[in-house]
């Protein structure tokens, strides 16, 4: 029998992304045992009503105001753990196309094939068949821009990675019971689902990149559109200490300290985002204690 499968997806302000996300998704999965949940944090709600007309098969939540990414994906993984009982939590992205039939056959065969396996993501590509997120030359890959890149046996292949591109990936229910949910201090997006798998892999759970299944990922115009006090760039500066902070030991949070007021003396701007960046680390100082005690807790952790 299949494994049950919830599949959230969230949504902010990429409606017409989102019906090409959620059509693919039923013309292009043969897996049965699924249910799809969608989280509008629009802050509105028109978007979630208008899909849930064509869509009438999605379990719809709506947020009166938008909470962000981590907040919004905890309030579905409790709503799903209230009113059913999955076995593993699909979190994708609303820009992800589906096009291979067995894509959800395949990654919860292998996940089934090693208890200890506990989150898994695949191969991305652009719309136009470029290679986006893949592993080649021994590591992951992540290409920005679109370029002509060869596949080659390592991007099919089945990888144990430290951490997972989150626009798609598959959680065993496992790791939620051992670990928890997504740390909403990384509130309203940047670095959660690292985090998410660096806690996981601290608790002994494998983090797998399956190279025989690949997504469209079209790219995220919520994070183009994103407004925020200092904007993309202070918000993952702010979020990188976060994450450093939490998971890296001395040596490691030295070297990217240098690195992050590098990267802003070189900027184009080297005053202004020498200013956000002491900002970044003040509002970290501020919950010092709080990491202090994460990190505490999560090196105190005995491995599954």
């Amino acid at each position: 029998m299949e494994k049950k499968v919830a599949i959230i997806i969230l949504t902010c302000n990429q409606e017409e992304i989102l019906k090409k996300c959620l059509s693919s998704l039923k013309k292009n999965t043969n897996y049965k045992n699924y249910k799809v949940y969608l989280m509008d944090d629009s802050g509105k709600g028109e978007i979630g009503k208008r899909i849930k007309e064509k869509f009438k098969w999605v379990n719809l939540s709506i947020n009166k105001v938008n909470i962000g990414f981590s907040k919004t994906i905890n309030q579905g993984i409790k709503k799903i753990f209230k009113e059913d009982a999955p076995d593993y939590i699909l979190s994708s992205n609303d820009d992800i196309e589906f096009i291979e039939k067995d894509w959800l056959k395949k990654m919860v065969d292998v996940a089934e094939s090693d208890k200890k396996i506990g989150i898994l993501g695949c191969k991305l590509i652009y719309p136009g068949g470029y290679l986006q997120y893949f592993f080649k030359n021994g590591k992951i890959q992540f290409l920005k821009t679109k370029q002509d890149v060869l596949e080659t046996k390592e991007t099919f292949q089945i990888k144990e990675l430290k951490t997972m591109m989150g626009a798609c990936f598959l959680i065993k229910k496992e790791v939620i019971n051992e670990i928890g949910l997504f740390d909403e201090k990384f509130s309203p997006l940047y670095g959660e689902e690292t985090d998410f798998c660096y806690r996981a892999g601290k608790k002994g759970f494998k983090i797998i990149y399956v190279g025989n299944i690949k997504l469209i990922h079209h790219g995220s115009a919520s994070i183009k559109n994103l407004k925020h006090d200092g904007g993309k760039w202070f918000l993952q500066k702010k979020h990188g200490i976060r994450f450093e902070w939490l998971n890296f030991d001395f040596f490691n949070i030295l070297k990217h300290t240098i690195m992050h007021f590098g990267s802003a003396i070189l900027s184009k701007n080297p005053f202004e985002k020498s200013r956000l960046l002491i900002k970044a680390y003040r509002e970290n100082i501020k919950n010092l204690k709080e990491i202090s005690l994460k990190r505490k807790e999560r090196n105190s952790w005995e491995k599954i």
